[in-house]
């Protein structure tokens, strides 16, 4: 009987994001971008940048 190797390799991303760059893409203002800057520094976990970052707007159809 052959043996498999079934193992996954998982190239894991970058874990931390950078501040600048997630407020850019989604539309946040200096203002907020500054508020986050000094509450998370420049490079922070996505999970922390989206849970302080202010609400979207509404997409309205």
């Amino acid at each position: 009987m052959k043996t498999m190797n079934n193992r996954q390799v998982r190239i894991p991303g970058p874990r931390e994001h950078d501040v600048a760059e997630h407020c850019r893409k989604f539309g946040i203002g200096p203002a907020e971008e500054k508020k986050l800057k000094k509450l998370l520094g420049s490079r922070a976990p996505l999970h922390e940048i989206q849970a302080n970052a202010p609400p979207g707007q509404p997409k309205w159809r």
